[in-house]
């Protein structure tokens, strides 16, 4: 364990020093939240709610996409390009204890990250945070993180290199955070979209729990839907990804 929290804060101290790990994770969501809250105004949705009060939910998802595919997933396929699982190994880490450690880095970035959206979104534009209900938000970011996971650990079990790995991981975030609803409300796409969006980017899910429990108090278990497609599509895709992942490169 000890050597475990030794590397995922080595690591977190390398993602400290790299300027597009955390203009992404840190910078990017603020200045979006700036941007489109300013677009936005005073706009409300259905229900009377400012519109603004739904961009920090829908940010939020943005750096777990982020930091897991960009972060977590490039570094999986660069330690496995570069054998670094077998040097691990040596020093007495299995490339399961590796793969956690990397994980807990991105982690510590992510909360960061959010933290940073909130704070700046409470001092910009007065945005509520739900203290109240943070048990179901908590809940809710941590199934995001399994579903977007199993994504990234999948994709990184397809390459051995991680350029062409970062050529698609970045396609495939842009997808999400585009055609996603995380960038324009779901609200203006559509019905007919929106439903050829929830089939073909499960992610919305996620949004659509994020925007309840942060934004209506929603609970989380009352999203049973939601829950059972991100958990479903989450395990086939960790499964898939066990089985083609090969740890010696």
């Amino acid at each position: 364990m000890g050597n475990m929290m030794a590397l995922a804060s080595y690591q977190f101290r390398l993602f400290r020093r790299d300027f597009l790990t955390l203009f992404f994770a840190l910078a990017f969501p603020v200045l979006m939240f700036i941007i489109f809250s300013n677009l936005f105004g005073s706009q409300e949705a259905t229900g009377g709610v400012a519109i603004q009060q739904y961009l920090v939910p829908s940010y939020i998802p943005i750096i777990i996409i982020n930091t897991l595919f960009m972060s977590f997933g490039l570094l999986m396929v660069t330690y496995k390009e570069h054998g670094y699982f077998l040097k691990y190994k040596v020093m007495g880490l299995n490339p399961i204890q590796v793969a956690i450690s990397i994980f807990l880095a991105v982690i510590i970035l992510q909360l960061f990250g959010i933290g940073l959206l909130a704070v700046m979104a409470v001092i910009t534009k007065g945005i509520t945070i739900p203290f109240g209900n943070m048990v179901n938000v908590t809940l809710t970011i941590v199934l995001i993180n399994l579903f977007e996971f199993a994504i990234a650990f999948f994709l990184s079990a397809l390459f051995l290199k991680a350029r062409t790995y970062q050529a698609l991981a970045l396609i495939l975030f842009y997808f999400q955070m585009f055609l996603g609803g995380l960038t324009f409300p779901p609200e203006m796409f559509g019905n007919v979209l929106r439903s050829v969006m929830e089939i073909i980017n499960p992610v919305i899910y996620g949004l659509y729990m994020m925007r309840g429990v942060w934004v209506e108090g929603a609970s989380f278990i009352s999203y049973g839907k939601e829950i059972l497609i991100l958990t479903a599509i989450s395990v086939v895709f960790i499964a898939a990804g066990t089985k083609l992942f090969r740890w010696n490169g």
